[in-house]
């Protein structure tokens, strides 16, 4: 399974006029994902369920929006279980550990998409 779904990435160019549409949405995933990982971990350890759930699920929108299916997904699973209470699952703190991880790959492939985009390939 590729990290970002190509035809995701297809569509979201066939949306924009120009190229700024398709680079804005990548700068900003790029600048917010790692204050939404850091905020899910941080209320994971604090214990704050409706907190982290409320990061997962901005997380998860930004993510399935440009193509990163696995890692929306893995978003949803934090998102229910903090909105289950579940927040001080071990569970949670390994599937957040895998997120961080799956985030740093799916950026490095949208910075990839976006040089590409931006040479007009």
């Amino acid at each position: 399974m590729a990290v970002i779904d190509a035809k995701v990435i297809a569509n979201l160019k066939a949306l924009g006029k120009d190229k700024n549409f398709l680079t804005d949405l990548i700068n900003l995933f790029v600048k917010e994902s790692p204050t939404l990982v850091d905020a899910m971990q941080k209320h994971h350890k604090a214990g704050d369920a409706a907190a982290m759930a409320s990061a997962a699920h901005k997380y998860k929108s930004s993510s399935r929006q440009l193509g990163a299916t696995k890692l929306s997904e893995m978003c949803l699973s934090v998102e229910q279980a903090g909105k289950a209470g579940k927040q001080n699952d071990k569970i949670v703190a390994e599937t957040i550990a895998k997120i961080k991880d799956e985030s740093a790959t799916a950026i490095k492939e949208l910075k990839v998409i976006l040089e590409n985009h931006l040479k007009g390939k």
